[in-house]
């Protein structure tokens, strides 16, 4: 109750901010709210000088208080700290703000010090919005830039009209310019407040998040995991996620904990939801894999065979296994295509049809990054007898047999409540932390990188600001939206033949034979380093190891992950809604798989520890 008394004095220090202004230069015959500053409504000798001071007092002293209550609110979000200490500090320098004498009179030490208190305030103020930019949601985040770009802009504009105050000469619009300045700084206050107001006292990325948050239960022998999965909240910085493993179709490890959204601070639930943009990758290439199995596909048939209109532009030869190792030069198609085109099957199979290789396909290797999904889920549709879209397909011939929360198709059924809330790196923090190679390609617009997915409008389908993430839209390579145990669940059905979904033995073996390079390797002119794809998959390597040898999955941006090792039946998923920056295996996740037990045949007990 007192935390949220202290936050409301942030609302009645704007108003009573707006009040001083209107009462002060009531009290101040021939005063110009256009033409002078708000400084001399106090200064020595007006006439509203005594009901400023006054009020001025009081509105400080609220400013104190709102900055205590914002530090109460942080937990520990030390950019949230940060924000009401300076507001405290504000609250402080204004009770000492020193007078200035009235426009055209001589220049003294007063002065000068109201000049430098004007100046450390305002840089205060600046401080404060830069800093709590980053301690609330997206939204919040966008507004705050947007505010502090206001004050920039007429901040520069009263300065450079601030040296005819002294001279005592004309400043006709300064004092617009001053009160923008004022109102956009209040106005800021009075949101960042409602936004603590309606939030819980923990609201962001500073929220405690130790052993107590963590939820689920471990087998005997995967302690560790549920240790790692712990130390990723109190050390590497997780915000919320999950992490679920199988083991020769027995769940072994399903934990989940943190916070779903850093605006609301609401936490993860059992059920929550998250955007893995590419592991969808690897669930969507099990739609293919099952076609395979049933023997509506061969890998080393020619998409054409299924697919006639796909013969277009030297597209003629290219095999199926091609096209699914991200040889197929297909890379940057979704450029120049509206939304409504990747929402209606039929025009987006003839502009898929009419695509053009960048260079014959097979002859190298590019990262297919939104595009491979379109072309599956079109291939798919073909080979179907029902003729469904790879989202319909997935859902109902293998998600909802093995009651599996994931999604290609986001329905409209799923509300919000139930999706976590993404929080992006930012995009220097991003380039940053990519090799030089891959940096320098993702500034080339030109480059096979920035094509297939910086510079692709289709890379942003499947986030919607309203609703979190679109529905009802099929973004196969990016799209999929769903649990860790959901993930797990899928790999777990291909990690063995036979099983739940009656897999073939002769599709297992498909998935876990060694890539097939294209001529030039497994070079990747893409991601500008060697990376094996295979069958819709990507397969372990130097650079990206996972599970033993034959093992497949796909690593999402940001830091997800799900695989499937036939070799030990483990079936392996992570999910977080805290983006990482890395590139080849996000430390979160490389903890939690350093924590599966390196010998697990000894791992089979039936009861479990409770995380």
């Amino acid at each position: 109750m007192a935390r949220k008394a202290l936050l409301v004095c942030g609302i009645v220090s704007s108003l009573l901010y707006v009040a001083m202004n209107v009462l002060s230069a009531m009290r101040y015959e021939g005063y110009s709210s256009a033409s002078q500053t708000i400084s001399e409504l106090s200064a020595i000798g007006a006439p509203s000088r005594p009901l400023w001071v006054g009020l001025g007092i009081v509105y400080t002293l609220l400013v104190a208080a709102f900055g205590w209550g914002v530090w109460r609110s942080a937990g520990t979000n030390r950019r949230l700290r940060v924000v009401g200490a300076l507001f405290v500090a504000n609250g402080l320098i204004g009770l000492g703000w020193p007078p200035m004498h009235p426009r055209g009179t001589p220049f003294t030490l007063t002065d000068t010090l109201h000049i430098v208190f004007t100046a450390v305030t305002v840089s205060v103020f600046m401080l404060a919005i830069g800093f709590g930019a980053g301690a609330l949601g997206r939204r919040f985040r966008r507004y705050s830039l947007a505010t502090l770009a206001v004050v920039a802009l007429f901040g520069v504009l009263t300065g450079l009209e601030a040296p005819r105050v002294a001279a005592g000469l004309p400043t006709p619009w300064i004092g617009v310019w001053e009160r923008i300045n004022a109102g956009a700084y209040a106005l800021w206050v009075i949101v960042l407040a409602v936004a603590l107001l309606r939030a819980p006292k923990a609201v962001a990325r500073g929220v405690r998040r130790d052993a107590s948050s963590v939820h689920g239960f471990v087998r005997p022998g995967f302690e560790a995991v549920r240790e790692a999965f712990a130390d990723n909240f109190s050390r590497r910085g997780e915000l919320g996620g999950a992490c679920c493993i199988y083991r020769h179709g027995e769940k072994v490890v399903d934990l989940w904990g943190g916070i779903r959204d850093k605006a609301t601070g609401q936490p993860w639930e059992e059920d929550t939801m998250v955007l893995v943009h590419s592991t969808s990758k690897g669930l969507a290439a099990m739609t293919l894999a099952l076609a395979h199995s049933r023997g509506w596909l061969d890998y080393d048939e020619r998409v054409r065979t299924y697919w006639p209109e796909f013969a277009q532009e030297g597209k003629d030869r290219m095999t199926v296994r091609q096209l699914l190792a991200h040889q197929g030069g297909l890379f940057a198609f979704g450029q120049g295509l509206e939304k409504s085109v990747f929402a209606d099957p039929d025009r987006l199979a003839a502009a898929l049809a009419r695509a053009k290789p960048a260079w014959e396909p097979g002859s190298r290797q590019a990262y297919h990054a939104i595009s491979l999904g379109f072309f599956e889920g079109e291939l798919l549709r073909r080979v179907d007898p029902g003729h469904r879209s790879l989202g319909q397909f997935f859902q109902e011939e293998i998600a909802s047999p093995l009651g599996l929360d994931f999604y290609i198709r986001l329905p409209e059924s799923i509300p919000n409540s139930r999706l976590a809330v993404l929080e992006r790196a930012g995009v220097l923090a991003t380039l940053a932390h990519f090799p030089l190679p891959l940096m320098l390609a993702s500034l080339n617009p030109r480059s096979a990188i920035h094509r297939a997915l910086i510079g692709n409008p289709a890379a942003a389908l499947p986030v919607d600001e309203e609703r979190v993430y679109a529905r009802n839209l099929e973004v196969p390579s990016g799209g999929g939206v769903g649990t860790a145990r959901a993930i797990a669940g899928a790999y777990s059905a291909f990690a063995t033949a036979g099983g739940p979904l009656g897999l073939r033995a002769e599709t297992l073996q498909a998935l876990s034979a060694p890539a097939v390079p294209s001529a030039h390797g497994f070079y990747d002119e893409g991601m500008k380093g060697e990376v094996p794809f295979s069958l819709g998959f990507m397969k372990p390597s130097p650079s990206w190891p996972f599970g033993h040898e034959g093992a497949f999955g796909s690593p999402g941006a940001g830091g997800s992950l799900g695989f499937a090792d036939p070799r030990t039946g483990l079936a392996y998923a992570y999910v977080t809604n805290r983006m990482g920056t890395t590139v080849t295996g996000d430390p979160r996740d490389l903890a939690l798989r350093s924590a599966i037990p390196p010998d697990l045949e000894g791992v089979r007990a039936p009861s479990a520890t409770a995380a």
